[in-house]
Parts: structure tokens; C-alpha cells; sequence
């Protein structure tokens, strides 16, 4: 077992926690949080400049930064200066992201291109569309989603981003050669009509395509988004050479209805295996992603359902569950280490059996494990 594979999964099961030598240490040139989608931090640290993600040595995995006030392991600063995460006889040396240039561009109407992208992982240029969901206005919101409290204090992001939004911020973040980013990530909330939400989602999807290609840059379009009622939409994406995920979050169907309550109202489970299906024939085997919150269910469906996922095309990845403040589940415990490790063993089995099978994260996953599969570091 690897030895940063081993510790990330312990700093996603126990989160970390500042010393006050870290807190007056931390800041610019390093990347500060920003919450464009949830907040999975203790509310004590909300206003705090803290980062978003680490980078462990000595393999360079991106790990998440999730702040809790009550872990044992503990982001600090040693006397010559180095950042390191750490606990009793535990120090391993660590950095961050640092804050690209375009963060502090403005846009023509001077809203901040951070507002409309931002940097994900360390190499993803993260665009979260739209800062509501339907899901939550029914009053059925995934049980583990923190989109609603955490928009309802984050001022800066737009409720919608649209396609002259997405276009002039992202030719400002590719002009910027200094970022290091290797894809596009277009996600957001659910809109009333699944079938108008996939098309306009698609239509920013060809966006971010032309302006790629005007930049002469090589980085991959990823899109999460919520399937179409009428699974023929899906080849609205042919031909954008996109990767997509539609995520099916657990396999075991009681316990979906009673995680994703909105999912299995307004569509269903079944819907959304039929939509994988078709989407890995439309748009071919290595393009199609489901991902999994990895801790809300046992390992033997979790492993039966990536196997069926993998038999149809798709790539199944895990993120792993963190409990978000004011959220249903804020109470439960993020999964032990054992399991997280657990579930990364699996998640490697299908990979190695599926030739197609691939990161939806390269290098940028901070809760997912598919980097880790995928190089077989388990």
C-alpha cells in the first residue's frame, strides 16, 4: 500500500485541522478556498483564509483540506517555513496551489473572472453554472448537498452563468499559460425541466469547446450534469468530445430514495442507468463517468454496481463522503480510513479489468480515489 494513498484516506476520514502558527502563516502566493458549490468545513472556519486542497509528498496527490475543529491531524508551519500536515510522531511535508493570474482579472461588466472559474485540485478549471437546484426548491435535496445554506452567504458567484459569461472568463483563464490546468470541469444545480437543463448545459459544453480550440491549448471538457428525459438529447454532446457524468451516487434503491430523495422523484434511479447506457453508445467507452459517494453504503452492492457500470461503458469513480455542516447528514461520521481504502481497492479491481477505464480526476480529484486506482497505488 502506498504511503500517501494510506494518509490521504486518513485526512479524508478525519479532515484536519489549523494550528494558529498555520493561520497566521497561510495566504498569498497560495490558493484560498473559495465556496462556488458547497461548504464541507466546521462553521468556525467560514471567513478563515484557508485552503482548499493540499498536495502530498513525496507522490503529489491532491487531497482535500476539510476543516475540522476536532481532528487530530493538524496543518502546520515548521520553524525554516515548510508547511506539513501531521500528527503525534507523524510530520510529511506538503504544499498548495497557488492562486492563478487570472483570478484577478475583471470581466467587461468588472465582475472577477474568479467568479465564473475557478481552480479546482490544482488543475481544473472548475465553472459551477447554476448556484440553485431544483432539487432543494421541492424540498428534496441530496441528503448530503450543502449547496443551499453555503449560496445563501457566498455573494460572489452568479445564480446563473451564462454563455457570454462562460466564454469571456474562460479566454481569460487559457490566456493564462502560467495555470496549470489539464481540463474544463462544467457542473451546477439542477433546473426545473431536466430536459431544457441538459440542453443548455450542452450548449455551454460547445462553448467551452470553441474557446479551447481558439486557445490552441490541450485541455479535456468534463461536464456533470443530470440526465434529459428524452434519452436522444444525450446526442446533443456528440461531437464536442466531452466527457460526461451522470452520477448515480449509490446503487442499493432503497436506501437512493431515501439519499436522493428529488433524483428518484423527478426521474429515478432506473432513468439514470438507461441515460449511462445510451451516453457510452452515443459518445463511446472511456467518455461516460458515474461517480459514487463513496461511505453511504456497503462495499458489496457498491462494488456489484461498479462492475454493472463498467459492462455498460461507463467508469464508475468515487468521491469520498464528507459530512457538510447544516446539511441531513451533518451528523454522520465521514467513512474510516479502512473503508476509504476499502473502497479504493475496489474501485482498482474494475479498473483493471476495464481497458477503457480512466480518471475522471487526473491529478485533481481532492475527495475522489480514481487517480489512485488508476495508478494502482492501493
Amino acid at each position: 500500500m502506498n504511503s500517501s494513498t494510506t494518509l490521504k484516506a486518513e485526512l479524508l476520514a478525519h479532515g484536519v485541522r489549523p494550528t494558529s502558527a498555520f493561520l497566521a502563516a497561510y495566504g498569498p502566493p497560495y490558493l484560498v478556498k473559495q465556496r462556488a458549490y458547497g461548504n464541507p468545513d466546521d462553521l468556525p472556519f467560514l471567513r478563515r483564509s484557508l485552503p482548499q486542497e493540499m498536495i502530498l509528498s513525496p507522490d503529489d496527490l491532491v487531497c482535500s483540506v476539510n476543516l475540522r475543529s476536532e481532528s487530530s491531524w493538524c496543518l502546520d508551519i515548521e520553524p525554516e517555513g515548510g508547511f506539513v500536515v501531521g500528527r503525534e510522531t507523524v510530520s510529511v511535508p506538503i504544499t498548495f496551489p497557488r492562486t492563478p493570474s487570472f483570478y484577478e482579472k475583471k470581466l467587461a461588466d468588472g465582475r472577477p473572472v474568479r467568479s465564473i472559474v475557478t481552480l479546482y485540485g490544482g488543475g481544473s478549471l472548475g465553472v459551477f453554472v447554476h448556484g440553485n437546484c431544483s432539487l432543494v426548491d421541492l424540498g428534496k435535496a441530496c441528503q448530503y448537498c450543502s449547496i443551499s445554506p453555503n449560496r445563501s452567504r457566498e455573494t460572489e458567484f452568479p445564480r446563473v452563468i451564462s454563455e457570454t459569461l462562460l466564454r469571456s472568463a474562460l479566454q481569460v483563464a487559457l490566456a493564462d499559460s502560467t495555470c496549470p490546468a489539464s481540463q474544463i470541469m462544467i457542473n451546477g444545480g439542477n433546473f426545473p425541466d431536466p430536459d431544457r437543463g441538459f440542453l443548455y448545459y450542452a450548449r455551454l459544453c460547445a462553448v467551452a469547446r470553441e474557446v479551447i480550440e481558439e486557445s490552441g491549448r490541450d485541455v479535456e471538457l468534463h461536464l456533470i450534469v443530470f440526465p434529459p428525459a428524452r434519452l436522444e438529447l444525450l446526442r446533443e454532446l456528440k461531437g464536442l468530445d466531452v466527457a460526461v457524468a451522470m452520477n448515480m451516487e449509490v446503487f442499493d434503491p432503497v436506501l437512493f430514495e431515501q439519499v436522493c430523495p428529488g433524483k428518484a422523484a423527478v426521474l429515478g434511479q432506473s432513468h439514470i442507468l438507461a441515460a449511462l447506457t445510451q451516453a457510452a453508445e452515443i459518445l463511446g467507452a472511456g467518455q461516460v463517468f458515474s461517480i459514487l459517494v463513496g461511505g453511504l453504503e456497503e462495499q458489496e452492492p457498491m462494488t456489484e454496481g461498479m462492475s454493472l457500470l463498467a459492462a455498460r461503458g461507463v467508469i464508475p469513480i468515487v468521491n469520498v463522503f464528507h459530512p457538510d455542516p447544516e446539511t441531513p447528514l451533518a451528523t454522520r461520521p465521514a467513512p474510516s480510513a479502512r473503508r476509504i481504502l476499502e473502497m479504493g481497492r475496489s474501485l482498482q479491481d474494475v479498473f483493471s479489468q476495464a481497458p477503457f477505464a480512466r480518471p475522471f480526476y487526473w491529478r485533481c480529484g481532492r475527495n475522489s480515489l480514481d487517480t489512485e486506482a488508476y495508478l494502482r497505488m492501493f
